[in-house]
């Protein structure tokens, strides 16, 4: 991974923990089933996807990736369809907050990022016990000089 990949992902990372403070990094990102969310309510984890050069400025080189932002949260209790919807609820609203963020502050990287766009929803995921995750990925254009 080049350090223009890595300078995104510790942006991405800055980014959640000063938006939502109360979200715990997960210890495993690709693989949700791996982690232990025993005493976790909220955690995030971050991932990289797949990107291509596209036009732009002279002697730098200009990519698209995309990069995503999984959020979980815990629902319990008696009326579990309620406690799933409120939980649902409060990761599509912080979802929100994290993308306008992300696309008004183009992650705190302007000298690198142009511009955060391109949001896409997965489907919620139950991922194990009483713990509910939804993946948003989006597009980061972004340029490297030569």
């Amino acid at each position: 991974m080049s350090s223009s990949q890595r300078q995104i992902l510790s942006a991405i990372d800055t980014r959640v923990q000063a938006v939502l403070p109360t979200y715990s990094l997960l210890k495993y990102s690709y693989d949700l089933e791996a982690n232990d969310y025993r005493g976790s309510e909220l955690g995030y984890g971050v991932t990289v996807g797949g990107g291509n050069s596209v036009e732009g400025t002279h002697k730098s080189i200009t990519m698209d990736q995309s990069f995503g932002v999984i959020l979980t949260g815990r629902f319990g209790g008696r009326a579990k369809d309620l406690a799933e919807r409120e939980a649902l609820n409060v990761i599509y609203d912080n979802l929100e907050l994290l993308y306008v963020d992300f696309f008004q502050s183009k992650l705190g990287i302007n000298s690198v990022v142009y511009l955060v766009s391109s949001l896409e929803l997965d489907e919620p995921e139950k991922i194990a016990d009483n713990i509910i995750s939804v993946k948003m990925n989006f597009t980061v254009k972004f340029r490297k000089q030569t």
